[in-house]
């Protein structure tokens, strides 16, 4: 009878260390899943900002880029 008992422990030991360890992996791929659409999303926030600036720069002459340029230049 003891050795039953000690039997269904032990399997219910098992099962519990299974169990922490799939739902420690779950935990773990949620994480970086997080992360990836994070950066998706800041990845997704540069290029939307650099359509804009490709717009402005678009609608620019020439010589306003130029001077836009020269600006940027350090003094």
């Amino acid at each position: 009878m003891i050795a039953t008992i000690e039997l269904v422990l032990a399997i219910l030991k098992f099962v519990n260390l299974l169990m922490n360890t799939v739902n420690r992996e779950q935990w773990k791929k949620a994480g970086r899943d997080e992360v990836i659409a994070q950066t998706l999303a800041e990845i997704a926030s540069k290029a939307g900002a650099r359509n804009v600036i490709k717009e402005k720069i678009d609608a620019m002459s020439a010589e306003e880029v130029d001077t836009a340029l020269r600006d940027l230049e350090p003094k």
